[in-house]
């Protein structure tokens, strides 16, 4: 995959490419406080949602402050409760040029 074409894409090695052509790797850095993914967000992060039945979402600019209202107060910020009801955890990706992601996994 190549170039910019518009459209966002999970590479062979679980890296994300934006539709944009950047690309995204995880780093072990695991988003524990709201105020570090408000700040985020604020700044332009876009964010990856991952939940079944929806799969991989790409949100940017106000569709990014949008899904971040809706994943912060049920944000796992601490050692991870069992599922009762829908929970995210958050991961902090970054590009080669240092460009941030945050990417939230849903589990329920």
């Amino acid at each position: 995959m190549s170039g910019d074409d518009g459209v966002f894409h999970q590479l062979p090695d679980g890296s994300l490419r934006s539709p944009d052509g950047v690309v995204f790797h995880r780093t072990p850095q695991r988003l524990r406080r709201r105020a570090v993914g408000k700040q985020l967000i604020e700044a332009g992060a876009p964010v990856v949602t991952d939940v079944y039945p929806e799969g991989l979402v790409w949100h940017e600019g106000p569709d990014a402050r949008s899904a971040w209202a809706e994943i912060a107060p049920l944000l796992v910020t601490g050692a991870r409760p069992s599922p009762r009801d829908l929970q995210w955890v958050g991961h902090i990706w970054k590009s080669d040029a240092g460009e941030v992601m945050l990417r939230f996994d849903g589990e329920h």
